[in-house]
């Protein structure tokens, strides 16, 4: 492995590291979806489709509500079973 993908892989560790630390419960839709680099509308879509194994949501009339439960997060970005 190239020194250069050593820095990347341990600069993605710390960034997920501070991500767990600060939200240790669930993680919002627009701070995974930094992560994953994508847009938060993307994710919130890939949620309600139900195609996203780490993130749920519900409908009450009007209003859409998301979780993305912060084990679950970790566990898939790490490739690990829930």
């Amino acid at each position: 492995m190239t020194e250069t993908a050593k820095r990347e892989l341990f600069t993605r560790q710390e960034e997920i590291g501070t991500l767990i630390e600060e939200f240790p419960l669930y993680i919002p839709v627009t701070k995974a979806a930094e992560l994953l680099h994508m847009k938060p509308e993307a994710l919130r879509a890939s949620i309600e489709q139900k195609r996203c194994p780490f993130g749920f949501c519900w409908q009450l009339g009007d209003r859409v509500a998301y979780k993305i439960p912060t084990l679950t997060f970790y566990q898939w970005l790490m490739g690990r079973a829930a």
